[in-house]
This record gives structure tokens, C-alpha cells and sequence, in this order.
């Protein structure tokens, strides 16, 4: 399939490239910039729009300079992934002190409405190449304006803004609380979690242990891996789960640490004690058994 420039696509070419800088903002240890911009409100977006213009972070002697009239943000969706989804165009505002060591691009009142529509809607492509490490390119610059004009490339452009990461394929789904919200309410998730039964895994990251848990359908009914998951995202998070509702404060433990993800798929034809089976080999695989004779217990199946 024949590959499509992104930077075209917003209208970006040889004659005005010159005016233009890229920001590629990472996932960072403790902190998924991708992950707020999915779950923001007004509170949460204006956090997320100060680190994306953060000019010198505290303890940190560099300063981070955006070189051009015109910074187009881009957020990285997945750690190591080369897959960016656009958080808008802004012209490069001054640099203002936010306290204890922080100062910012000023963003506010700087976003260009002409890009307004690609935001969250626009997928991009770029690989890195080795060798700088660092978030902003200056687009003045010969070797980066040919770089991104040619290997920026479209992943897609959805119908409307994403809600939450392009579902990766059910063998690597790793999220947090906060990304399970969000996948049980984006239609491209709830369907892909809602044709399939099978074994899934929580993890406590606070302290390592597991919960095994199993969606099968029985008697007529239509029970998918969504259907559990929907559990979890709203009420108590603990899916009526004993040694989860044991945990102190577990609602608030659960949003901080827990992760998802899916150990084994079936069709909606599978047979529950196939499905069963398989769920009880992994509690056994992964040690996820609470037993109290256990000298050092590390699981919360029960």
C-alpha cells in the first residue's frame, strides 16, 4: 500500500517547512502523556499542556528550546512504539516561570484552529534514528525537514478524535485503570473485547501479585472479555472479588496500580470448561492461588 506524508496533510510543504518545529513528546517513567490526553478534563489537559511545553523541568539543567513560529505537538502512544497521535499546533509562545524550577512555553491562547480538526484524530508514523535522544527538531534545518517530510507517514486519520490508543491486537494488551476506562467506552476496543472469551491477567504492580480471571458464555448468553472488563472500569474496580475488596482503600489502589492484559483468547463457540480449564492452568502458572499456608502468598485468586 502506498504510503501518505503527514506533514502535507496539514498542509506543510518545501516553501513553508522553514517556520515550523516538531515536538514528539515520549511515554516517561510514572507518566503516559498519551494517557492523560485520552482521559483529560480541564484540570488533567491543563497539566498535560504544561509538560508538553516545558521549557526546563526541575533538576534539570538543560533547557528543551522549540525553534520555529509554529510547534506541531505529537504524543507518543506507546513506550517504544513509533506511533504518535497529533495534540495540535500552536504558535511558540514565551517562556514563563510555573514555580520550584519549572518553566513552560506559554500555551495558553496559542493554539492555530486551522489544525484543530487532526487532533486526536490524526495517527502518524516516524521512526527514530539513533543517535539524538531529545523531543524537539527544527524544521529550518535541511536533514530534519527531509526526514519528517519524507518518513512521517499516516497511520490513520479516524472519523472522530480517538478516545483511547488504537487497539494493539489482543496479544498486546498491557493498560492501567485509567486505559481500561477509556478502551470499555472507544467502539474499535469494545468491539474487539466483546468477540472474543478468554482468559485475562491483573496485575498488581504496587507489589507483583496476580489475579487470573476468565469471560465464558453460558446458557444462551453473550459473554465477552468486555463484559468483565466493564466491571472493573465502573463500581468498586474489584468485580465482587474478595481479596481485591480486602485491599485498603481499593478502589483508589486499583486506579493507581493495576494493569490488564490478555493471556488467551477464544471464538464466542468455545466451550466454558475448556475456557475454565485454561484459566485454572494459569493461576497455577502464575502462582495467582491465595492460599494461607503459603509462607509468602503473592496472589488474589481465591
Amino acid at each position: 500500500m502506498e504510503t501518505i506524508q503527514a506533514l502535507p496533510l496539514l498542509g506543510i510543504n518545501e516553501q513553508n517547512i522553514d517556520k515550523y518545529a516538531v515536538r514528539l513528546s515520549r511515554v516517561l517513567p510514572g507518566y503516559n502523556p498519551t494517557t492523560v490526553f485520552f482521559n483529560s478534563n480541564g484540570e488533567t489537559r491543563d497539566e498535560l499542556n504544561n509538560h508538553m511545553f516545558g521549557y526546563r523541568w526541575p533538576g534539570d539543567r538543560r533547557t528543551h528550546r522549540i525553534h520555529g513560529e509554529i510547534v506541531l505537538q505529537f504524543l507518543q502512544i506507546d513506550k517504544f512504539s513509533s506511533s504518535y497521535v497529533f495534540a495540535g499546533a500552536y504558535h511558540v509562545g514565551s517562556v514563563i516561570e510555573k514555580g520550584s524550577g519549572f518553566t513552560i512555553y506559554d500555551w495558553h491562547g496559542q493554539e492555530i484552529s486551522d489544525y484543530h480538526a487532526f487532533i486526536g484524530r490524526l495517527v502518524v508514523n516516524y521512526p527514530r534514528k539513533p543517535g539524538y535522544t531529545g523531543m524537539d527538531f527544527r524544521l529550518n534545518k535541511v536533514e530534519n525537514a527531509k526526514s519528517f517530510m519524507e518518513s512521517m507517514t499516516v497511520e490513520s486519520v479516524e472519523a472522530s478524535p480517538l478516545t483511547a490508543r488504537p487497539f494493539p491486537g489482543y496479544a498486546n494488551v498491557r493498560i492501567n485503570h485509567a486505559e481500561l476506562v477509556s478502551a470499555v467506552n472507544n467502539s474499535q476496543w469494545r468491539t474487539a473485547l466483546d468477540n472474543v472469551q478468554g482468559v485475562y491477567l491483573q496485575t498488581d504492580t504496587s507489589n507483583g501479585w496476580h489475579y487470573v480471571g476468565s469471560a465464558y458464555s453460558q446458557q444462551g448468553e453473550h459473554i465477552g472479555i468486555l463484559s468483565r472488563w466493564e466491571e472493573y472500569a465502573g463500581g468498586d474496580h474489584t468485580g465482587g472479588n474478595k481479596l481485591l475488596q480486602a485491599i485498603p482503600n481499593a478502589s483508589f489502589h486499583i486506579e493507581q496500580y493495576f494493569e490488564y492484559s490478555i493471556l488467551e483468547i477464544f471464538d464466542m463457540h468455545a466451550k466454558s470448561q475448556d475456557i475454565i480449564n485454561r484459566e485454572h492452568w494459569w493461576m497455577k502458572t502464575l502462582s495467582s492461588l491465595h492460599r494461607e499456608t503459603d509462607l509468602h502468598p503473592h496472589g488474589y485468586n481465591n
